[in-house]
């Protein structure tokens, strides 16, 4: 059976599938099609559609893109129009008024407020709440990213996710698959980015306290007192997933045994931490999963710890579980 790679013929054909298949993505959505979003001075902006997780509590602004437009030239162009609309009160409020009535249309409205916790009567006011006091996460179906693509991601006050969508041609027939299983290729949670640095310090002080040693880029490492050096890795709580996801740069890993770092702290969202010696990260990263470079050398490795009081460094129910509760602490309790 022969199969092959095949480019997408258009961003329509990516757009179809990713939306008919965004549950796998991001848990049970209500979806809104296409719809125009205004900046103040008046810019629009077309939004691929929008998905609203109410079990979560959370919405999504979906885009979908081939590499191949480009990433300065069309991509960040459109998202940062559509970052830039929805701090208008006024764009928030025009979808918060047709979701409530795409709702209401539709035979899930009981489902919706028992989901949001209220009455029916009261849906409304929760979904007001849900558009205007949550912020929303931008989310990019794409069939590549790039180093511009990344860094662009990192450089948005959004919360950003980007899920790679490959085209298979089986047998002459269309095939599309989630080659990162479902996981974002890139993750960014710059909403937290104000307190970021003042949690890694935290750490470091409930750690015996120590000296920053080295600073490139997103890489960090310290000196701690006791005679340890470390690398901290920060991932929110995955909550839908039941688990916090760390992408391991090859590139990163290397500057750590460049700087003799001896363990690796994996923050745990706003629980805790994990202080994983180096060589446990080695040993795990010769048995995880992995997402390639076009040209097969490794972008990252996968890493994933299940949920306090006991976390658990893992990849999958049948790869080696390395138990990490004798390695992990909850915030200030050290």
């Amino acid at each position: 059976m022969p199969i092959t790679e095949a480019e997408f013929k258009n961003e329509a054909e990516l757009e179809t599938w990713s939306l008919e298949n965004l549950d796998l993505f991001l848990g049970k959505c209500f979806q809104l099609g296409k719809t125009k979003i205004l900046t103040q001075s008046g810019k629009a902006g077309v939004p691929d559609a929008f998905a609203f997780n109410f079990d979560t509590q959370e919405w999504f602004v979906i885009e979908c893109e081939l590499l191949r437009h480009g990433v300065w030239p069309h991509i960040a162009e459109q998202v940062t129009r559509f970052v830039v609309a929805l701090q208008n009160l006024d764009s928030r409020r025009k979808l918060r008024d047709q979701l409530f009535e795409a709702v209401l249309g539709s035979e899930t409205k009981s489902s919706v407020a028992s989901q949001l916790g209220v009455e029916s009567d009261r849906l409304l006011q929760q979904i007001e709440l849900l558009i205007e006091g949550v912020q929303p996460q931008l989310v990019i179906f794409i069939d590549e990213t790039n180093q511009d693509l990344t860094d662009f991601a990192h450089a948005l006050e959004t919360p950003t996710s980007i899920y790679r969508v490959r085209k298979l041609l089986v047998n002459g027939v269309s095939d599309y698959y989630s080659p990162d299983h479902a996981i974002p290729l890139v993750s960014t949670t710059p909403d937290d980015k104000s307190s970021a640095g003042a949690q890694l310090l935290d750490v470091v002080e409930q750690l015996g306290g120590g000296s920053l040693i080295e600073s490139r880029g997103r890489f960090k490492c310290f000196k701690l007192h006791d005679g340890r050096t470390i690398h901290l890795k920060r991932s929110k709580f995955h909550e839908k997933k039941d688990y916090y996801w760390y992408g391991l740069n090859p590139s990163s890993l290397e500057h750590a045994r460049e700087h003799g770092v001896t363990h690796i702290v994996f923050i745990l969202g706003d629980w805790g931490f994990s202080v994983v010696p180096m060589q446990m990260v080695g040993s795990f990263c010769e048995e995880t999963s992995v997402t390639l470079h076009p040209d097969g050398q490794v972008r990252h490795y996968h890493a994933l710890i299940s949920p306090e009081p006991n976390p658990v460094l893992y990849w999958s129910n049948d790869s080696v579980r390395y138990d990490l509760t004798e390695l992990s602490h909850p915030f200030a309790s050290i």
